[in-house]
């Protein structure tokens, strides 16, 4: 079996990188070790009510923002059905200590307004950061489809961090934990990611907030048929255990699990970094790239309640919630007990229900890697003895969490199902079941695209950052240093609506 080029993972990232490639004539072959493509992103169905389990809402959907015009590329827009969140309050944040509500609008002028209103002596440093978050989101490449030199991709490394940059603004906590609040869509906190980074992904947020009709099961779906009618050769449920070189010491082919050899003159790999390492023959990276890739920081994991319950939550209609215990980002990350710590909630179902609607929620608690260990046996590193009574202990903090912050929302539950860091890790193939990869943090040099293997390219959450946008972005960014980002860049320009 030849191919032009291989894709290693078929989550988002790895179908978007085999699509560009497709589409300019070049024959692919897309591998991916579930038995069925993004995984992560599929949801599932309990009692009748669909759980989205990756893709809840994203930015940069509206009319020829960059998610919009990808999906416009690559043949997925018109079998997708937009569904606009609240104008007026596609987030809220909820801090329980002191009592204070604030409600993000969709729009920069209509979140300027907004928190003139609730901060009015704050308006020179509201000003200020929505000004910045602006330029620095409209400065990342494939945003910006002018700019003439495309190399770092999305990670910025260097300072200020978020803290930093707020600090400087104003001494006013509760500002800076709203304007940091979606720092949770990425799992970094304010003293560790820089400003820059914070706001290429918060910037597309603040213009248009989208979800699909059908979630991330219908984006699979859709994708799927155009990888059929592109004609790339996709290989389910097969491991990749090797790459084979040529004597020129290029890439030229996978090594499958079954035995199987595909061979193909380039690849991009999709999966996490450690378990690129698993597969790259040893003399292939220089020893300090092994580390720097082997020390790589993850985000946090999570516990994740999926709740069916009685009747309709009109708080989540088109909208999300944030609770904080207290305007304090630290609680992301530091081992304070579920009760203390930030949630974010968003509703389950859609129109895939059927006609009779059916209601619930998905509640998402982050947990550092030392709050998960009594999951793990020391020795087989599978599931505790004691798991299931662990499991069973975190949801009704969860749940006792819940009702202190939204009543309204628990008095209808119904019925719970638990997901734990170590769902996250069997579900996403991560090492660590972390909730977003491999952080992008001050200091931390991710992974670029090109590497030292000659053929062998890299995209992926951990080159980029997570989400929908982050995860297409980083096929473009690929497949742009393969084909040309200037050629790209012009047909995605094609792509615009018109008016």
């Amino acid at each position: 079996m030849n191919y032009d080029y291989t894709v290693i993972g078929g989550g988002v990232s790895g179908m978007t990188s085999a699509l560009i490639l497709a589409k300019q004539g070049l024959s692919v072959a897309l591998v991916e070790q579930s038995g069925q493509l993004a995984p992560t992103i599929r949801g599932f169905t309990k009692k009748g009510l669909f759980f989205d389990t990756g893709f809840h809402y994203t930015g940069g959907l509206g009319a020829g923002e960059p998610v919009d015009l990808f999906f416009r590329y690559l043949g997925l827009s018109d079998a997708l059905e937009k569904v606009a969140f609240r104008e007026d309050a596609f987030d809220s944040f909820r801090c329980l200590e002191p009592p204070f509500v604030f409600r993000f609008p969709c729009g920069y002028d209509r979140i300027r307004e907004r928190f003139y209103e609730v901060f009015p002596d704050e308006c020179e440093a509201i000003d200020t950061y929505l000004s910045a978050v602006r330029e620095q989101y409209h400065s990342v490449p494939y945003v910006n489809l002018d700019m003439s030199e495309v190399s770092a991709g999305f990670s910025t490394v260097h300072g200020p961090t978020l803290q930093e940059f707020l600090d400087r603004l104003t001494n006013n906590r509760l500002l800076k934990c709203i304007f940091s609040m979606h720092c949770f869509l990425y799992g970094v906190a304010p003293d560790e990611v820089s400003f820059a980074n914070h706001a290429n992904v918060a910037g597309s947020y603040y213009e248009s907030v989208n979800g699909i009709s059908g979630g991330g099961l219908k984006l699979t779906e859709i994708f799927e048929e155009q990888l059929e009618k592109a004609g790339v050769h996709v290989f389910r449920g097969q491991e990749v255990t090797g790459m084979l070189l040529s004597n020129d010491g290029a890439f030229c082919g996978l090594t499958l699990k079954d035995g199987t050899n595909v061979s193909a003159e380039g690849c991009i790999s999709t999966i996490h970094p450690h378990r690129l390492l698993e597969i790259v023959p040893d003399s292939v990276f220089r020893p300090a790239y092994v580390s720097r890739l082997n020390e790589l920081e993850e985000t946090a994991s999570a516990c994740i309640l999926y709740a069916v319950c009685s009747g309709p939550i009109e708080d989540l209609v088109g909208s999300n919630i944030f609770i904080f215990p207290e305007p304090d980002f630290t609680c992301f990350y530091k081992n304070a007990a579920v009760e203390k710590r930030p949630m974010y909630i968003t509703a389950a179902g859609g129109k895939h229900d059927g006609e009779k609607a059916k209601h619930g929620f998905i509640a998402i608690c982050p947990m550092s890697k030392e709050q998960t260990k009594p999951l793990v046996d020391p020795v087989s590193q599978e599931r505790s003895a004691n798991y299931k009574l662990l499991k069973e202990e975190m949801s009704e903090k969860m749940v006792r969490s819940i009702k202190a912050s939204c009543p309204e929302i628990a008095e209808k539950i119904i019925d719970i199902t638990c997901a734990t860091p170590l769902t996250l890790r069997d579900y996403t193939n991560s090492p660590f079941g972390s909730l977003y990869g491999v952080k992008h943090k001050i200091g931390q040099y991710n992974p670029m695209p090109v590497t030292r293997l000659k053929g062998l390219f890299l995209a992926g959450q951990a080159t980029t950052a997570p989400g929908i946008m982050g995860a297409m972005m980083s096929g473009f960014l690929a497949c742009g240093t393969i084909l040309g980002h200037e050629k790209l860049q012009k047909e995605l320009k094609q792509c615009r609506p018109e008016g």
